[in-house]
């Protein structure tokens, strides 16, 4: 535990207050989504569609207008929210990928606790890069103890922000939406929370400086483990999930699942395939 990663979470505390609170006055903009779920990608391109900053690993609570990507529960005072979700099973495939690059390439004591956890996981001397094989636990873990910036799982996330029946100020948008128009699903959002017609020329622009293209010289689907972006694609579960790794999801998850329209029921484990080689 470090000086910085302290201030870190300080500010993060100290801007959500603030947020709470004299939001209005900036304003601040919000882009909160469960980890892994896209919430970078569409929050920068909010920033540079309304041309105001993103900021990100700050050490002092923030004060001006800017767009902040969060992974907090649900607070009815925030307002101007970007609500993106994910289908749960391509974030946990997600997640593991991104606790395999972090204990394998980052230094201190986060990644430290990271290998730790996979040695009590999956035993000493594993092989991290057997992803279907240690996929079932994974999920468990992920589910009983979630972290990285909230202590809800994916589940209890879901059902802490998701209320599009009674919460006309929040604009929920999904990561599949995105990929599949990103310019149209993008638009909507930006004029849900605006309540402002949108330019499209400017839409256009945004979408194609910060495509996966642009940011990474990479297209979709080609597979970078070692990248923050690995590799953009929807329905990469299926090559990962084992039928354990499956019905545990459904367990914890199916009726999530289910709501958010992924599945249109719990029946799809009987549906259920082996990982496409």
């Amino acid at each position: 535990m470090t000086a910085r990663w302290l201030a870190q979470r300080l500010a993060v505390a100290s801007t959500r207050w603030i947020g709470i609170r004299w939001g209005e006055s900036f304003p601040f903009y919000y882009v909160s989504e469960y980890p892994k779920s896209g919430g970078s990608w569409l929050a920068q391109m909010v920033g540079d569609y309304l041309q105001i900053p993103v900021p990100q690993n700050m050490i002092l609570p923030l004060g001006f207008s800017c767009v902040i990507q969060n992974h907090w529960r649900h607070d009815p005072r925030l307002r101007r929210v970007f609500y993106l979700y994910r289908d749960g099973r391509d974030v946990m495939v997600s997640s593991y990928f991104h606790f395999i690059r972090m204990a394998r390439h980052s230094r201190g004591p986060a990644p430290a606790r990271v290998r730790r956890i996979y040695e009590r996981l999956f035993g000493k001397g594993h092989d991290s890069r057997d992803i279907v094989r240690h996929l079932p636990r994974f999920i468990a873990h992920e589910f009983q103890r979630p972290g990285r910036g909230t202590r809800l799982n994916w589940r209890d996330h879901i059902v802490s922000w998701y209320r599009p029946e009674r919460r006309d100020g929040i604009a929920y948008l999904s990561y599949e939406e995105l990929r599949r128009d990103c310019v149209g699903t993008l638009g909507r959002a930006i004029e849900k929370v605006t309540g402002e017609a949108s330019d499209q020329w400017r839409l256009e622009t945004t979408v194609e400086k910060m495509s996966m293209k642009r940011q990474t010289g990479r297209d979709p689907g080609q597979s970078d483990p070692a990248h923050h972006v690995r590799k953009g694609v929807v329905g990469d579960w299926r090559r990962y999930f084992s039928r354990e790794a499956a019905e545990i999801f459904n367990d914890l998850a199916g009726e999530t699942l289910v709501r958010l329209g992924y599945e249109t029921d719990r029946r799809w484990i009987d549906r259920f395939e082996d990982p496409i080689p």
